[in-house]
């Protein structure tokens, strides 16, 4: 899903497979971007303190499944979340969750497209498959005007630019038309600003079939930035006023063969010509310029206090480039170009900067990630995700877990936003990062949970229900458990039991799923985790899970995996600080009452000192 951040981001194009592949990983790496300007619990004044914890700011409840309109994303900026829910659509201030307004339409879909001069720009898909764009004020709700596709474009003869994305600026938004031409709008009159036609991009596009038909076009916060390419020809940097089209600036760059590629944040434009990377501010001065490898890619993420952040992601191989072998962030003084420093990006998002603090969405074995929750295995990966924290100085907290499970959505001022699918609805949930003493028996990377609060899987079940199930049980405590988030544990997290009897039907293992830093926290997030709404991935229709809550705080399902759908007799038990699972490896009558009888034993035993005895 991409943030009204990344909806003016980057345009990228490739005449080879390889570049293709991995402007499009790019993107997809764009869409976890996660900035944070963080203090001392957000005082200003106060010396600042390194972040180690992500707390609950505010939390919005809608009544639809975000998975029922996962087509259908949300989009933020600093101040408002948009959020649709079929034919309404709600506003949320995101300083402190309260809603602004409810929007609504009867056309087909009902998308939001960002937000531009604080107005909310929409766009309508009637049932005639076609689109138009409306603008509504956000505070108000009131719809401030709508446009139409012209009789010329919907014969495919005129500016059919409805149908596409706008480049989202503070000031204003630019669309492309199609036909070689950028249309500026002014967001709160729907009137046409300007039109410029581009010829150097329609050329080419005629010349070279395999270029795609869309500009290399991007957006600063207030520039429109469009980057004149064609193979064996000189390229051109040029950057407009989005109020008028007017040119600002431009730059020469050098002839390119194979590749160019333009990317742009809030206060930097990248660009690289083949295997030189060039990086200017949004007035044209040239902050760096640097080689690029043959196996790796490199491209700025933001800029702050005179330091240039740039992302490298490096390949195994220039003949395979799906082998992602790293990704690196690098501070690099814009002055001298020198590097400060560098750091490990890990297998999963980018760092960006804001104001004293770095951050990203970190790799954390067992983050829980959207369609997941359908996954059944080992319920260790079913634990919350996790951000990692860099200071200006490059020094990197442990990772800090999510108080939440759920799927990014964005970031606005100093909050990220989570998104949560629950049993009536879907919960938007902003955490601010804070500052938290901790010791080496209290690691940060377990949100506040002691390394002794974890208790050993195996000691929750003990012998006397093992007896009372009837069969002769053997425990097989899971040892790689014994390490979540990095963190080395006393006890293994995961133990399996299987009857001496050698069957598969007399297998189940019990899981500490999390130990939430209080009952809140892990109530939120046991509800987040379980397989609510559909699963459309399954194939043949929209499967859901069979959910029953014989007690508070415990959950049975079953649902089907893999490709012959079996079904499997799951549970997941909340009680205080504790979440637990329980799993099996099928749906038989047998199964679902022993996993049943385990679920309600653990719900009587979440509050028992850890490890304690049988």
């Amino acid at each position: 899903m991409l943030t009204d951040h990344e909806r003016r981001g980057s345009g990228m194009v490739s005449t080879s497979a390889r570049r293709a592949w991995r402007v499009g990983c790019g993107t997809l790496l764009g869409v976890s971007l996660l900035a944070l300007a963080v203090g001392d619990g957000g005082t200003s004044g106060r010396p600042l303190e390194r972040p180690n914890t992500l707390e609950v700011a505010w939390s919005f409840h809608t009544p639809v499944r975000a998975l029922d309109v996962s087509d259908l994303p949300a989009v933020l900026n600093d101040r408002m979340l948009a959020i649709p829910q079929g034919k309404t659509m709600s506003v949320v201030d995101t300083r402190d969750g309260r809603l602004l307004s409810t929007l609504r339409s009867s056309a087909r879909t009902f998308t939001p497209g960002g937000f531009s001069d604080g107005v909310l720009l929409t766009v309508e898909q009637g049932h005639d498959m076609r689109n138009s764009v409306s603008a509504y004020d956000p505070v108000t709700g009131r719809r401030l005007w709508h446009r139409t596709p012209s009789p010329a474009a919907r014969q495919a003869k005129g500016d059919d630019w409805l149908t596409t994305a706008p480049l989202q600026l503070d000031s204003g938004a630019v669309f492309w038309a199609g036909d070689g031409r950028l249309v500026g709008l002014a967001p709160r009159t729907g009137a046409v600003r300007w039109t410029k036609r581009i010829p150097a991009l329609t050329a080419c596009e005629k010349s070279e079939p395999d270029v795609p038909a869309s500009p290399n076009a991007a957006a600063t916060a207030d520039r429109v930035v469009v980057l004149e390419r064609c193979p064996g020809r000189p390229a051109e940097l040029q950057v407009m006023d989005p109020g008028n089209g007017e040119l600002v600036w431009k730059k020469k760059l050098g002839r390119w063969r194979e590749s160019v590629r333009l990317s742009a944040v809030r206060d930097a434009i990248g660009v690289a010509v083949d295997d030189e990377l060039r990086v200017f501010t949004e007035s044209g001065e040239e902050l760096l310029r640097r080689k690029e490898g043959r196996t790796s890619d490199l491209w700025p993420v933001g800029e702050d206090g005179g330091v240039v952040y740039l992302s490298e992601l490096r390949y195994g191989s220039e003949s395979d480039p799906g082998s992602v072998r790293s990704r690196t962030l690098h501070a690099v003084r814009a002055d001298t170009g020198k590097t400060l420093w560098t750091h490990s990006q890990g297998r999963v998002g980018n760092d960006e900067p804001a104001g004293d603090v770095l951050a990203a969405e970190a790799d954390a074995d067992g983050g829980y990630g959207g369609d997941l929750r359908w996954s059944v295995g080992d319920a260790r990966l079913q634990g919350p995700g996790a951000s990692s924290l860099t200071d200006a100085a490059g020094r990197r907290s442990a990772r800090v877990p999510w108080p939440v499970a759920g799927t990014f959505v964005g970031l606005s001022g100093q909050l990220i936003v989570v998104r949560s699918e629950e049993r009536d609805g879907t919960r938007y949930t902003a955490l601010r990062p804070g500052h938290r003493a901790v010791d080496e028996e209290r690691p940060a990377a377990l949100g506040g949970a002691g390394r002794r609060d974890w208790p050993d899987a195996c000691r929750l079940v003990g012998a006397r229900l093992l007896s009372e199930l009837g069969r002769d049980f053997v425990e097989l405590p899971v040892a790689s458990s014994r390490t979540v988030l990095g963190v080395r544990l006393p006890h293994p997290s995961v133990c399996r039991f299987a009857g001496k009897s050698g069957s598969v039907d007399d297998v189940f293992s019990v899981t500490v799923r999390w130990v939430a830093p209080d009952p809140e926290a892990a109530r939120t997030y046991t509800t987040s985790v379980i397989p609510w709404g559909c699963n459309p991935w399954l194939g043949r229709g929209c499967h859901t899970a069979e959910i029953t809550q014989p007690r508070r705080g415990v959950f049975l399902y079953t649902y089907r995996v893999n490709l012959r759908q079996d079904r499997v007799a799951h549970a997941t038990v909340v009680s205080g600080r504790y979440v637990f699972g329980v799993s099996a490896g099928n749906d038989k009558a047998a199964i679902r009452q022993l996993v049943r009888r385990v679920a309600m034993h653990l719900s009587q035993r979440g509050e028992a000192p850890a490890g304690a005895g049988r």
